[in-house]
């Protein structure tokens, strides 16, 4: 896997879309589409180092692909379209429903903690 396949695969998994990542990393969306498109390149090292820290993972991962796996902790935002399509429907639901939902996802979320 190289650099642009390794970047790419990361911005979906956090849910961003190419311009909210290059906004957040300080670059031009035209910049980034020169990191992600069909005739990728490498960025100069600083902005390797933005663009990493924005999708929460190693710059050494992100360019080489060596070191531990991306998705071994937490992202630093929530994989947005999922939330966003949770949230969606979610309200939909009756009042009897969310409850009945939120009881199961504190069941879960105990249960990942032993």
């Amino acid at each position: 896997m190289d650099f642009r396949t390794r970047l790419r695969e990361q911005i979906e998994y956090v849910g961003l879309l190419d311009k909210e990542v290059a906004q957040r990393a300080g670059i031009s969306k035209h910049a980034m589409d020169t990191y992600v498109g069909s005739r990728a390149c490498m960025p100069a090292a600083d902005i390797a180092v933005r663009l990493a820290k924005v999708l929460g993972v190693s710059v050494e991962w992100l360019i080489t692909g060596e070191t531990a796996t991306p998705h071994d902790s937490e992202p630093p935002v929530a994989p947005q379209s999922d939330l966003k399509t949770l949230i969606h429907y979610f309200s939909t639901l009756s009042a009897h429903d969310k409850k009945l939902l939120l009881g199961i996802a504190r069941t879960m979320h105990s249960l990942e903690k032993e």
